[in-house]
């Protein structure tokens, strides 16, 4: 009896093997976070984008003698921090504000996003790029320069 049903099971092995066709996995390398993103920006703020909650909207200059080369950009945090057991944490393509609600910057201009799942410090994962932008793990936040207003202070 157990004999046929070791042939039996086989059998059903190399039927369900024959008919998934070779998938080629790929080496997923996920980037590296970086962070220190409030040392080259001095506006931001996490916004909504339409219906969808969790997005840094920053203005921030790699050279600040120069106020031609400031850069606005926006950068959806849901690519950067997931939900995980109801706990906010930095995660690549984690999509965290599908599940996680009630997120609140605990003042202007800072650093600390705290919703129903937890907080996080910002300063962690979020950096600036070469162009100006803001970014997290590969994902870069579309940008523009800003106009500079001469005679402004």
């Amino acid at each position: 009896m157990a004999t046929i049903l070791l042939r039996l099971l086989a059998a059903v092995a190399a039927v369900a093997a024959s008919a998934v066709p070779n998938i080629k996995r790929q080496n997923t390398v996920i980037p590296t976070l970086r962070g220190g993103f409030t040392s080259h920006c001095d506006f931001y703020q996490v916004i909504n984008h339409g219906e969808a909650y969790g997005h840094l909207q920053a203005q921030c200059n790699l050279d600040p003698a120069n106020p031609d080369t400031e850069i606005a950009s926006t950068l959806d945090l849901s690519l950067c921090m997931g939900n995980y057991d109801n706990h906010l944490a930095w995660g690549y393509l984690g999509g965290a504000f599908a599940s996680c609600t009630g997120c609140t910057s605990r003042e202007f201009a800072t650093r600390y996003l705290d919703c129903d799942c937890g907080s996080v410090d910002l300063n962690d994962g979020v950096y600036v790029t070469a162009s100006g932008a803001v970014a997290c793990y590969d994902q870069v936040g579309p940008s523009y320069a800003v106009p500079y207003r001469r005679g402004e202070t």
